[in-house]
């Protein structure tokens, strides 16, 4: 079966959704929460500054030259091409930790990013190519791969600041879909089950790892 692709006005709105979620979330972190453990080894200002990727590569990857020319269809194809790298989490938590130290006010910091990729996606078509390390990519499509993101790290930063707040439907029926895409039909079926109240359900793999 084919992966999910989005309607751009579905991407976009979740998008923008998101955002805001996530933006508040930021807000919500009290001063002695920033150093505190958040996901595995990361801190709150590690995971906040990775989640500001999301609004980053937007603003940084639709201008510039094509790096790599094969292209990505689909937001699902997009995580698969990325996570099939050599030793991609030690990556990503690497790049999170250099960054977290180039802004020291990461609520400041986050409005900046935010802005950035707002002003991009209010004035660039939605088939507009974004230019990735790993390919080139609709923006309606990649947006998607964003959403992801900051519904998924929103989740993380909520439970690790004490913020019961989940993320908006936009945004999470969006995720969930690309995760979908990734998982087995096994854990599809335990999907199911889980969301009718059925007993019986498998463990469900990480589809991000």
């Amino acid at each position: 079966m084919a992966d999910r692709t989005f309607d751009a006005a579905e991407t976009l709105t979740a998008f923008r959704e998101s955002g805001h979620w996530w933006r508040s979330l930021v807000g919500g972190v009290d001063d002695h929460q920033w150093d505190l453990v958040a996901l595995g080894e990361w801190t709150v200002r590690e995971l906040v500054a990775h989640g500001a990727r999301a609004f980053r590569t937007v603003s940084d990857y639709v201008g510039g030259e094509v790096k790599d020319p094969a292209p990505i269809s689909s937001a699902a194809q997009y995580f698969r091409i990325v996570l099939a790298e050599q030793t991609p989490h030690l990556h990503i938590a690497n790049r999170a930790r250099k960054e977290a130290r180039e802004d020291t006010d990461w609520v400041e910091a986050t409005d900046r990013y935010w802005a950035a990729a707002e002003l991009v996606v209010s004035k660039v078509p939605a088939d507009t190519d974004v230019h990735l390390f790993v390919g080139e990519m609709a923006l309606s499509q990649y947006l998607a791969t964003r959403v992801v993101e900051l519904v998924v790290h929103g989740t993380d930063l909520a439970e690790a600041i004490g913020i019961p707040s989940p993320p908006p439907p936009s945004g999470a029926r969006v995720a969930i879909e690309v995760l979908l895409d990734l998982s087995t039909a096994d854990d599809a079926a335990s999907v199911l089950r889980l969301l009718t109240g059925r007993p019986g359900s498998l463990p469900l793999a990480n589809v991000l790892a």
